[in-house]
């Protein structure tokens, strides 16, 4: 009866795979137990200020945050699909007194990519981040968001945002503005490298206003049919018309 016969290069292969399994584990093991406010420590001294009482592991944990005022705490737990992909991936969840927002958030070598996203965010919130706006005190509602940014591009961008809006001060071009809207939605895609908003009327199913969003400049194309909900806007046009382009830097808002 013949032997079969080993060949040492297999023997050698096997031996790493199972080496490499062990490590992978460890890693995963040490992961789960390391508690969470060892992450503290690695962030920026202006990032750790926003952060305390963190709770849980660096596999699935907790930590209270205040930022311009919000307060507020985050919830994550590592996704390890993720790691298949040569990405970091958190489950992640966002709470305020008046918001939740939960959703998928991948880190790559090449970029980042918030996916299947969703929740209520209460204008509160959101407006300390648009200074000199005036936000109606309605929630806005967040549907299936999907956002990717790439080697400077947002190809695969998707999602939807409905708003029951109302009075809106907004600031254009550095001018102040005023508009009563009716139930509003944005529907959020890329286009080209670019990322797209579009806002629309919801009973008439019409739009109002175009948003694009391209590297760190915002330009924005407003028609007749937005304006006319202006008390102060005299101006005549189709509804679908285009009165008004501006482009200006996202900080400046």
């Amino acid at each position: 009866m013949s032997k079969k016969t080993i060949n040492p290069d297999d023997k050698e292969a096997k031996a790493y795979n199972w080496v490499l399994l062990a490590t992978l584990l460890l890693v995963i093991f040490l992961i789960a137990q390391t508690p969470a406010r060892i992450i503290a420590n690695f962030l920026p001294n202006t990032t750790r200020a926003m952060f305390q009482a963190w709770g849980g592991t660096i596999w699935s944990g907790q930590v209270n945050g205040q930022y311009k005022g919000v307060m507020g705490q985050v919830r994550w737990q590592l996704d390890p699909l993720a790691f298949f992909t040569l990405n970091l991936g958190l489950k992640v969840e966002l709470i305020t007194s008046a918001s939740q927002f939960n959703g998928r958030v991948l880190w790559g070598l090449k970029g980042w990519q918030l996916k299947d996203s969703k929740g209520q965010l209460a204008p509160s919130d959101i407006q300390p981040l648009l200074s000199g706006w005036q936000l109606p005190n309605n929630p806005l509602m967040v549907e299936k968001l999907n956002l990717s940014y790439s080697q400077q591009s947002w190809q695969g961008s998707q999602g939807m945002v409905t708003w029951q809006a109302g009075g809106l001060d907004y600031v254009l071009d550095g001018q102040r503005q005023h508009v009563n809207l009716p139930m509003v939605s944005v529907e959020i895609k890329s286009e080209q490298k670019n990322l797209e908003l579009v806002l629309k009327d919801v009973q008439q199913d019409a739009s109002l206003a175009t948003f694009v969003v391209s590297g760190s400049i915002l330009e924005s194309r407003l028609t007749q049919r937005l304006l006319s909900y202006s008390p102060n806007y005299r101006g005549v046009a189709e509804p679908d018309a285009i009165v008004v382009t501006s482009s200006q830097p996202l900080n400046s808002l």
